[in-house]
């Protein structure tokens, strides 16, 4: 699976403060590196921002919605419960951030990286993830029901206790993750049809569906 990267401008606005982004609803960010911020509460909506770059950020109380990034990279940024819920993202990668708790649920994501990224109890529901890929990504009780996965990729993670109600996991390989304890529908377990797992992850997933294993 190839995820396209995001297409950065060659030449950024270097050394921007938040204070000075045009962050308010309905601007454009465009072509700003910005390192080493730190901003409180942000409240805003309906932005968007393209070939931009981030760097050891940290976003506290803040809210993002329904707002649209592409090309994006952030990296090493602390984003844990920023709200960016009904949003777009199209070739951003997020490399070693901090996603504890962030909300992008009813969101588009495509051409999309996490890499090295701590996420526990990220909420992706309802969701359309194309070309997503998570590499070596704690997703300890994630939430990632009703999800669309199209081209999703698991590589490595921690997905113990996460959570796929109607998530169908047709295609998706999870024999290298941790997924022990994971939430599916109690009744059908449609969510594992076409998923591929270890023969020892089969046994634990066994209860999930009601199959009792002897011998």
């Amino acid at each position: 699976m190839k995820i396209t990267a995001p297409r950065i401008s060659k030449v950024l606005k270097e050394d921007v403060a938040f204070c000075d982004l045009p962050l308010k609803e309905g601007d454009d960010l465009a072509e700003y590196s910005v390192k080493n911020q730190r901003e409180l509460e942000l409240k805003t909506k309906n932005i968007s921002a393209q070939s931009c770059l981030f760097s050891n950020c940290l976003l506290i109380g803040c809210s993002i919605k329904k707002s649209q990034f592409s090309d994006i990279i952030f990296r090493n940024c602390d984003l844990s419960n920023v709200n960016f819920s009904e949003s777009g993202f199209h070739r951003v990668e997020f490399i070693e951030c901090k996603l504890t708790g962030t909300n992008f649920s009813e969101s588009a994501l495509n051409h999309i990286s996490f890499n090295n990224c701590k996420a526990e109890y990220i909420n992706l529901s309802m969701s359309k993830l194309k070309y997503v890929s998570f590499t070596q990504c704690d997703l300890r009780s994630s939430s990632l029901e009703s999800c669309q996965f199209a081209n999703t990729l698991f590589d490595a993670c921690n997905l113990k206790e996460a959570e796929f109600y109607r998530t169908s996991l047709r295609g998706t390989d999870l024999s290298n993750c941790d997924i022990s304890g994971i939430r599916i529908s109690p009744i059908t377990g449609c969510e594992l049809r076409g998923v591929t797992v270890t023969s020892l992850q089969a046994l634990e997933l066994s209860h999930l569906l009601g199959v009792t294993i002897i011998g």
